[in-house]
């Protein structure tokens, strides 16, 4: 549509998305054990840990994970829940030899997210079905949320590299609301679904493979589209993994802005702010995704909550609008537009859209009426363009018209 009638994680190694299967090369390193995330907070040595706890026995397998205790801090903040929100490492591979859930890596996030005041969790995954095996996950911590003593519908998806294709199938899916934040680091993202309300930050490399970072791009602009809750952290000069094999104050950095958005989300006071004006944020959502209809019930739910008093009735009325046009409802799409128009919302174009759907109506004096308007604003000045407009097909032969669209 032309703009004359519409204005319209995981932190997980660089070896998991190479060439040599993910088994061989763990077997390889000897080092998976030990190594680091590059920012180290007090009080991480000490986290209660407890190891290889089962959470499922499936085919003669047994699957465990690791519960990292929070460390108890001041008095908590206003908004925050009794239980401890609850941060989960993907395992989206399935190594076994050593366990993913055992790596050095994971075991130091689980440290950071736990002296942030969260709980976390690493697990064991089958190679073959670690999306069952994270649904089962899920599910048995929720069920058993007494026993770990946490919030059972506090809880974020942290998923990076191999992993992040299942953390982020899960995370995104709007079946599973007890999901309230995610992290997706580095790596392909599944695009199976999108949560307009689910607060996702992207960790980007800027020096990773290609193939990755177009995916992790396409997936924020498919997201800012919709205009979805996102943050975007972008290093530049970092490479995959930045966490773990990158140990300069930007990776540090990065790191404890994770933590801080976790820390930040995974609380009531957060989640009850991110609901303010969420009637108005639908029917943006809507209208973006080209649900037409939608849109149109969304921003009647708008108008019901709030007063036309201000201008921000006139963009709901630019929403109905742009959705009625769609439809081919040019009669409502005039009222639509002229009611945004009247309300000093974008002016210039809704009175020029208002007179498009008129003329398409075969309203010829609400169309000329409304193209005197849209002039009159001065924001209209390409004569041209609107002498060629194909919606003003109806009144292009109107003396009114012709002396409309005559250079100045």
């Amino acid at each position: 549509m032309r703009w004359a009638c519409v204005s319209m994680v995981l932190v997980a190694c660089s070896i998991l998305i190479s060439a040599t299967p993910p088994m061989a090369q763990a077997q390889a390193n000897p080092d998976l054990l030990t190594q680091r995330a590059v920012l180290e907070l007090p009080g991480m040595a000490s986290v209660q840990v407890d190891t290889g706890l089962v959470f499922r026995e499936i085919g003669g397998q047994i699957l465990k994970l690791d519960f990292f205790h929070p460390v108890a801090g001041e008095k908590p903040r206003k908004g925050a829940t009794r239980r401890s929100p609850l941060v989960i490492f993907v395992n989206g591979v399935g190594i076994t030899d050593p366990p993913l859930r055992r790596w050095g890596i994971y075991q130091s996030w689980g440290r950071l997210v736990a002296v942030s005041g969260m709980a976390a969790i690493t697990h064991d995954a089958r190679r073959d079905a670690p999306r069952e095996d994270l649904e089962a996950l899920v599910s048995h911590l929720r069920k058993n949320a007494d026993r770990y003593r946490i919030d059972p519908d506090q809880i974020a998806i942290w998923a990076c590299s191999a992993n992040l294709q299942h953390g982020s199938w899960y995370a995104l899916n709007p079946a599973n609301a007890h999901v309230k934040a995610a992290v997706f680091y580095y790596g392909n993202i599944d695009t199976t679904h999108l949560r307009t309300d689910l607060p996702v930050l992207v960790g980007r490399a800027g020096l990773d493979n290609v193939g990755i970072n177009a995916s992790m791009d396409g997936f924020v602009a498919r997201a800012l589209r919709r205009n979805a809750a996102l943050s975007v952290l972008n290093l530049p000069n970092g490479r995959h993994a930045f966490d773990l094999f990158d140990p300069e104050e930007t990776s540090r950095d990065a790191v404890r802005t994770t933590l801080a958005f976790l820390r930040t989300n995974l609380t009531s006071e957060m989640q009850e702010a991110r609901r303010a004006r969420d009637a108005q944020r639908r029917a943006v959502d809507r209208h973006a995704a080209r649900d037409w209809e939608g849109t149109v019930a969304a921003a009647t739910a708008w108008l019901e909550k709030e007063p036309e008093t201000g201008r921000t009735a006139g963009q709901a009325r630019q929403l109905m609008g742009d959705a009625f046009y769609n439809l081919r409802r040019y009669g409502d799409a005039g009222q639509a537009y002229e009611r945004a128009g009247e309300k000093g919302w974008n002016i210039g174009v809704s009175y020029y859209n208002a007179a498009c759907s008129w003329a398409l109506a075969g309203n010829r004096e609400r169309a000329l009426a409304n193209a005197e308007k849209a002039v009159g604003t001065g924001f209209v000045t390409d004569r041209r363009g609107m002498a060629n407009d194909p919606d003003f097909a109806a009144i292009k032969d109107d003396p009114r018209f012709r002396k409309l669209v005559e250079t100045p």
